[in-house]
């Protein structure tokens, strides 16, 4: 008898692993990740499109809007806290009501979507009740004066009385696409940039009178988009088949958001120190002189393509880990993780080789300054390492926070960023001379720090003994 053909233990890409069963169908990873794709590239353009539209009306509107801009990114990064511990707290109880462990486990996830929607409409109101009495002083701690002040000012404090609606537009899109309804979340987004985008162009080019001008208008047209993208979704959940009875719940359901937050949390401190780690890099760039900021912000945009599709890949990845890990399948989450992060090296490399090759024309649709060409020919090179670090991030982070190994994700974190990245670019760009190479050499240390690091993590199976 012939001996039987041994199985090859690794493939490119196996099929099997790429999917899970859900009470609504097979969710694959690639129906997850293209509606997290479209969302990302489509929330970056909302700001894109006001800059563009802007730009028409006055240079200090754009410096107004842009600077206010920056300051609620960060803001709506922390309104997600909650949303984004909610998904994983969500996707572990399907995952687990899907297998022996109970049905039990589909009241729990209702119970984290009804604490999600109800926690964050309440902290983005009083936060955003807060931040808008502090509009003009934050704005002056952004060293802004004159009239980009006092619209930097207006702008905020009308964008961020109203955030309450970008709060539950985010709580209620992670509940979509935690129960296998991304598309939704793709759709209510289109929706809001391409009403965002006729609304501007109507405040800013006047096709008929309306009493709505300038940088003012463009913030209540803003908030008017939201307003129509949060009623949009609400009725889209409220004809939904997801089974979430909340007219039975009350307060006692609240109890569970400490385990939302206590996933929740650590992914957000992440997230908050990467955003303040990039304020201040961008500070040491002004040690060097504005060509080094100016080409910094046009290298960024380019490589943002790359970051976008690892990122993207890396949330699809722990949504479908948290399904996987609710069911126990700890086997097939360690072999997706491991398939995910190739695929993420490949395209990362791909795309960051060809900006390499293309940088210099590409560099041109921005400027014709000689400077910057100059200073962003090693920065194209080094640049391919940096996003092959930050695909091992994205895999390996968001694979470590669907299963729940959170703390750890969070600790490695926050110690490379200021440590590698920030510590390291002040020394390498100021101290040592190589400008904003040097910082970029900093940043490349940064993410293959972090992504080797969670690397080994996911391989030492400890994520299998964290509870969610």
């Amino acid at each position: 008898m012939s001996n039987p053909k041994p199985q090859k233990k690794w493939k490119l890409y196996d099929k099997s692993l790429s999917h899970i069963d859900t009470p609504r169908g097979t969710l694959t990873l690639v129906s997850v990740f293209l509606p997290f794709l479209v969302e990302m590239l489509l929330t970056n353009s909302m700001g894109t499109v006001n800059t563009l539209v802007l730009s028409h009306y006055s240079d200090d509107a754009v410096a107004s809007v842009g600077a206010a801009n920056q300051l609620m990114g960060m803001i709506f990064t922390f309104y997600t806290v909650i949303s984004t511990g909610a998904s994983i707290f969500i996707s572990h109880r399907l995952g687990a009501s899907s297998s022996s462990r109970g049905a039990w486990q589909k009241d729990a996830a209702s119970d984290a979507a009804f604490t999600s929607i109800f926690c964050s409409l309440a902290l983005s109101l009083v936060v955003g009740t807060v931040l808008s009495l502090s509009a003009h002083r934050l704005m002056e701690m952004m060293q802004l004066s004159g009239q980009v002040l006092e619209d930097a000012a207006a702008y905020f404090r009308i964008c961020i009385s109203f955030s309450f609606f970008q709060a539950l537009i985010s709580a209620i899109s992670a509940i979509f696409r935690s129960y296998g309804m991304p598309k939704i979340a793709v759709w209510i987004s289109l929706f809001m940039n391409f009403m965002n985008a006729v609304l501007n162009v109507i405040v800013i080019f006047r096709p008929f009178e309306t009493p709505l001008h300038g940088v003012r208008g463009i913030a209540v047209t803003n908030v008017i988009s939201h307003v129509a993208a949060f009623v949009l979704i609400v009725i889209c959940l409220l004809k939904s088949s997801l089974e979430l009875n909340f007219r039975k719940k009350n307060l006692k359901t609240l109890k569970c958001i400490r385990n939302i937050l206590h996933i929740g949390i650590p992914g957000g401190i992440s997230s908050l120190s990467y955003s303040t780690s990039q304020v201040v890099s961008t500070s040491i760039l002004a040690v060097l002189g504005t060509t080094a900021i100016s080409t910094k912000i046009y290298l960024s945009t380019l490589f943002f393509y790359v970051y976008v599709i690892g990122m993207s890949l890396g949330m699809a990845t722990s949504l479908i880990i948290g399904w996987m890990t609710g069911t126990g399948e700890y086997e097939k989450a360690y072999r997706l993780n491991l398939q995910n992060l190739r695929i993420a090296v490949l395209l990362n490399a791909a795309g960051s080789l060809l900006i390499c090759l293309f940088g210099s024309p590409l560099l041109r649709l921005f400027t014709d300054n000689p400077e910057i060409l100059t200073l962003a020919r090693p920065i194209l090179v080094i640049d391919i390492f940096v996003e092959i670090g930050r695909a091992f991030n994205h895999i390996e982070d968001n694979s470590l926070r669907g299963a729940g190994d959170v703390i750890f994700s969070m600790v490695v974190s926050i110690l490379s960023c200021w440590t590698m990245s920030i510590l390291f670019a002040y020394i390498l760009g100021i101290r040592l001379g190589l400008g904003l190479t040097g910082c970029w050499i900093a940043f490349m240390m940064d993410e293959l720090f972090r992504g080797i690091t969670f690397f080994f993590r996911w391989r030492s199976r400890k994520w299998t003994l964290r509870k969610v």
